[in-house]
């Protein structure tokens, strides 16, 4: 397929009309994709990443038959932008969906309809949560199924896989969970049911991160917008070290639960016989505060919260069992990779690179100086009024808010990976301070991002 075809098949050229699905027998030879998507998800919550406070063998099996990308970043930490990122290609501020409830910004396209244009079956089960319905003909999905218990989302993907397919197909599974540490923090009963009871002896309990500490020098805007909001994501404020302990167990209890229905999915891919010619995609909207600067839940952009699990185990692959250390931006990548396994060229105006030549064990790095992240305070549609944005090159990351007082950070995540000690206050850092500036700068101009970068800094 040429550039002109895939434009016209992706509705991208104007008057573009349809495009019918290729009979000719070579077409089944291409993959089947398989996403399973969390909701949440640290990137650190998992066993294979050397966590010893939970087991998850199922994310660990794709761990060791594919690739893990240990810098991979959300677009933005909240549900609504970010899926709608990966839906799209595009940064929040560009789609449109900067908070949860907002509308999508329909001038782009959408990775089930140019999936289904090229001949996929398109499917969908689970939680959805992006600016425009499951059910519109933007998202181009013609297998549906949005509500449900994650057990229930389990079962749906087995039934769907357990099908006759005709056709190469492209399906989704998107659990909540670990979204449900969301009550849990706030003591409430559990959506998706409950979890073991809390240990006893506080001694079973997960210990304090290392990184629990708020640092010095950290932006005022970040703790104005937790006592605003205390009541319903963040009522951690007063709490003791044995409450921060439990909730850090509940969380990995609850990990642990959806990895035994991303379980259930894995082994009926392989029970019908379709795992020779699958490629498995596993990723998370955003990550968790898991305790980190004493925060819990998602919006900031501190590591915890903004850096995802991500996960790609092809049939065949050179580098199975290795962590990539390539800067990945999950919001805009995430599409170019889907489009490329499945032998579809990209737009070249899009953003993103695509991942499957890490993933095959065709390259080691991506050519990229740094990846960005955004984040806009809110719930639901109601804004705090403080936004900020994330620059992550090779060793440090660039972090800078909208208003308040010490506005900046800078960390070097080689010797200070907890980022404790913000070198933006350091002299000797003005250089590096200065560079990192100067690109997220020239990356807002490449992108019409109109964030206040560097009024009264």
């Amino acid at each position: 397929m040429n550039r002109r075809q895939f434009l016209a098949c992706s509705g991208l050229m104007l008057g573009a009309g349809s495009c019918a699905t290729s009979t000719n027998p070579a077409r089944d030879s291409r993959p089947n994709i398989l996403v399973i998507m969390t909701d949440q998800h640290a990137a650190t919550s998992m066993s294979c990443t050397g966590n010893p406070h939970l087991n998850t063998p199922a994310m660990d099996s794709l761990a060791a038959k594919g690739v893990r990308f240990g810098r991979a970043y959300a677009s933005q930490p909240l549900c609504m932008p970010s899926r709608s990122s990966m839906m799209a290609g595009r940064y929040p501020h560009e789609h449109g969906v900067v908070t949860n409830g907002l509308r999508y910004n329909r001038e782009w396209p959408m990775l089930g309809k140019m999936m289904a244009n090229v001949g996929y079956e398109c499917a969908y089960v689970g939680k959805w949560h992006v600016g425009t319905p499951m059910d519109s003909r933007h998202a181009g999905y013609s297998f549906r199924s949005e509500g449900g218990k994650d057990h229930e989302k389990a079962a749906r993907a087995v039934g769907y896989l357990s099908r006759e397919h005709e056709k190469p197909f492209f399906l989704t599974v998107s659990f909540v969970n670990p979204h449900n540490v969301c009550q849990l923090a706030r003591h409430q009963p559990l959506p998706d049911g409950p979890i073991p009871p809390l240990p006893k002896n506080m001694d079973d309990l997960p210990p304090l991160p290392d990184n629990f500490a708020i640092p010095e020098n950290e932006p005022t805007a970040i703790r104005e917008v937790q006592e605003m909001s205390r009541g319903k994501h963040y009522p951690t404020k007063d709490w003791d070290e044995r409450l921060w302990r439990e909730y850090l167990w509940g969380y990995n209890r609850i990990c642990e639960k959806v990895d035994g229905e991303v379980a259930k999915v894995l082994e009926a891919l392989q029970e019908n016989g379709l795992a020779e010619n699958t490629v498995i995609v596993y990723l998370a909207d955003h990550g968790e505060g898991i305790a980190a600067h004493h925060w819990n839940q998602k919006q900031i952009l501190y590591d915890e919260a903004v850096r995802v699990p991500c996960l790609i185990a092809p049939p065949q692959t050179n580098a199975a069992g290795t962590v990539s250390k390539a800067l990945v931006s999950t919001g805009i990548d995430y599409l170019p990779t889907i489009l490329d396994f499945a032998g579809i060229p990209c737009p070249e105006s899009m953003p993103g690179l695509s991942l499957k030549s890490i993933a095959s064990g065709e390259a080691e790095a991506l050519p990229r100086e740094y990846v960005v992240s955004e984040t806009i305070f809110a719930s639901g549609t109601k804004q705090f009024g403080v936004s900020g944005r994330m620059l992550r090159t090779e060793r440090y990351k660039y972090v800078i808010y909208n208003k308040g007082e010490c506005r900046e950070q800078l960390f070097d995540m080689e010797k200070d990976p907890g980022e404790m000690n913000n070198l933006a206050v350091d002299e000797k850092f003005l250089p590096e301070l200065n560079r990192h500036r100067q690109l997220l700068t020239d990356w807002a101009k490449k992108t019409n991002d109109d964030f206040p970068y560097m009024d009264a800094v």
